[in-house]
Order: C-alpha cells, then sequence, then structure tokens
C-alpha cells in the first residue's frame, strides 16, 4: 500500500510522537543511514515503516526485548502511515516497536529513493565548491533532536542549519559566563603570574 508522501511539508499535518525503541547496533544503523543520505533520521524511519508497509506480510518477527542498552529515538510520523503500520504489527502479533526494528535490520540501501541518492551526490559536489571548510561536531541527543526537528520543518540540511545560526548570532546571544571569561579586564592566571615581579 502507497500513502500519501510522509516527506516534510511547510504546511501542518496531523501527526503523532513515536518512541522508537533500538538496541544499539539497529539504532547505529539508523545513523548511518541518516549521514549516508544527508536525512534527518525521522525521514528514513518513515520511509523505511512505507517500505515494510510495501512489502505486505512478512516472515515471523521476533517480538522479545531489544539486546543491550535501549536507545530512544523520538520522531513525529504522520497520523495515517503510524495507523497503517499498527495494523501490520497487529497482524505480525507484535507492537510497534519491533515491528519497526525489524524492517530496520531488513533494509538495504538500494531499498532508498534514487532521488536521495542523486542529492546525496549531487550535495556533496554543490558543498565542495561553495563551502571549502569542512567542521565536524558532536553534539547531544537533545540537541541532535532539536537540529532534526529544524531540518525536518525547513525541508534543509542540518549543515544550512547550523550556518543560518552561526550567520545570525551575535556575541550577545551566548552565556554571559562566556561573556566573563572574554572580559579583557580578567587577565589569564598564567599571565598574571608570569608578569609579576619575582622578589629581589
Amino acid at each position: 500500500m502507497t500513502l500519501p508522501s510522509h516527506q516534510t511539508s511547510h504546511e501542518p499535518r496531523s501527526s503523532i510522537r513515536f518512541n522508537a525503541r533500538f538496541d544499539t547496533a539497529t539504532r547505529q544503523k539508523v545513523d548511518d543511514l541518516a549521514k549516508r543520505f544527508h536525512q534527518p533520521r525521522a525521514a528514513v524511519l518513515c520511509h523505511i515503516m512505507q517500505w515494510g508497509l510495501d512489502r505486505g506480510p512478512t516472515e515471523k518477527i521476533d517480538q522479545g526485548n531489544t539486546q543491550g542498552p535501549v536507545r530512544h529515538l523520538y520522531l513525529y510520523v504522520a497520523s495515517d502511515l503510524y495507523e497503517h503500520v499498527q495494523r501490520a504489527a497487529t497482524t505480525a502479533v507484535v507492537k510497534v516497536a519491533p515491528w519497526l526494528r525489524h524492517m530496520v535490520r531488513q533494509v538495504t540501501i538500494t531499498d532508498f529513493p534514487a532521488s536521495w541518492q542523486e542529492e546525496r551526490l549531487e550535495g556533496r559536489s554543490h558543498d565542495s565548491h561553495v563551502y571549502d571548510k569542512r567542521y565536524m561536531i558532536r553534539l547531544d541527543d537533545m540537541t541532535w533532536e532539536k537540529l532534526e526537528d529544524f531540518s525536518r520543518h525547513f525541508d534543509t540540511s542540518a549543515a544550512a542549519i547550523i550556518r543560518q545560526l552561526v550567520a545570525q548570532a551575535t556575541i550577545e546571544d551566548f552565556p554571559q559566563a562566556w561573556q566573563m571569561a572574554d572580559d579583557p579586564r580578567r587577565a589569564h592566571p598564567r599571565r598574571e603570574a608570569s608578569t609579576r615581579r619575582r622578589p629581589s
């Protein structure tokens, strides 16, 4: 079954917040796919949901608990898509979380849209000509989820969101503690020590 496109739209639509519970390996696969296609993890998972529905009834799904630590991933899913996933999970006699974990483990690179493959190559080529500096950053889960929300809402890359925020930022936007640390009147302790006159 093919549902209306679940990709990002500027117009509000009915959606629900879903908690996808993954084991470490399955979560890492989602992260790798999102990085490969330069797509939010929510978009990757929504595509996998649709792909799983299009497959129809599948082999028996293991509904046991995840192995190792549980990695929570919260995302918004279009209500109509989620309802169809619930029905598919019910048919398979499992809950939605194990159904989705199974689909993530089964999906392959070739199961993703050709447009994503093309955008990945075109985007890399375009960025390499326009932006010649590359900087890798580490984010906690809360910051990453917020960045993904912005990326999904504005239908643009996380890199573009960060560039926009940096371009708009001013000194006053940063924490007061940082302002104090940058105050030239607050000499660095080591510098003060080095400039003190030694006793004769």
